[in-house]
């Protein structure tokens, strides 16, 4: 199951490729919640506390912005770097 950006507002005419791209990249959620989620179990299991959590959220969080701004959201990135004068070369 997959995230793409078709779940997202950004379909909307009067969103500015700025807006779209943050709506789709925040849309994202799946890893942070999983890290949670098994970040607590495991905690609670080896009696870590809270530590695991935090760590597997963080991970998932960033896991989520780069599955977002790679495979979920590309055509919100292509159509913000084409607006920027980007082409994502490091210019």
């Amino acid at each position: 199951m997959t995230t793409t950006s078709k779940n997202t507002d950004s379909s909307k005419p009067d969103m500015t490729p700025e807006e779209a791209l943050s709506n789709c990249l925040l849309s994202q959620y799946r890893f942070c919640a999983g890290g949670v989620l098994g970040g607590a179990a495991y905690g609670i299991k080896a009696k870590k506390g809270v530590v695991p959590m935090v760590i597997a959220g963080v991970a998932g969080t960033v896991s989520d912005l780069v599955y977002g701004y790679v495979k979920a959201c590309k055509g919100e990135v292509v159509e913000y770097q084409r607006n920027n004068g980007n082409t994502g070369s490091g210019n």
